[in-house]
């Protein structure tokens, strides 16, 4: 799905249904491949936050090629970048059915603003430690 050198870790989700979902994050840049996944633009705490917040939620066969798609004049990429997305998460998906699923579930735990989705604490998500240091050197210099 990616680029070794622009994958920053894993960090797994637990929906409201109570399911667990590893999703790979990665910086912006990342070169992807076109394959199928649930994708995720985020914005990471800053600090010692505990909270990152999932500003989209999107689905696809083709990751790579959508990504561009999504990065055109008014897509949902521009509005998560204004919103503070520093991010892209992903979970690998062969099935369409599975990417469907996992995609509504996300959406309905979180509520991205950038899936039409609104309120005061739309998209946060509690995360079981502060975001690593690590990460955030490692997106400084992309």
């Amino acid at each position: 799905m990616n680029e070794a050198m622009s994958r920053l870790l894993t960090l797994t989700l637990t929906s409201h249904r109570g399911r667990a979902y590893p999703v790979e994050l990665f910086t912006p840049d990342t070169p992807f491949t076109d394959s199928g996944a649930v994708y995720l633009f985020l914005r990471m705490p800053e600090g010692r936050s505990l909270q990152a917040q999932v500003l989209y939620v999107g689905e696809t066969d083709a990751l790579g090629t959508q990504l561009a798609e999504d990065r055109r004049p008014g897509g949902p990429w521009e509005r998560a970048v204004a919103m503070g997305c520093d991010t892209i998460g992903g979970l690998a998906l062969a099935r369409p059915e599975d990417r469907a699923m996992i995609a509504a579930e996300f959406i309905h735990s979180w509520h991205p603003p950038c899936n039409e989705c609104h309120g005061a604490l739309t998209g946060l998500i509690g995360l079981a430690a502060p975001a690593p240091v690590l990460m955030k050197r490692a997106m400084v210099g992309k």
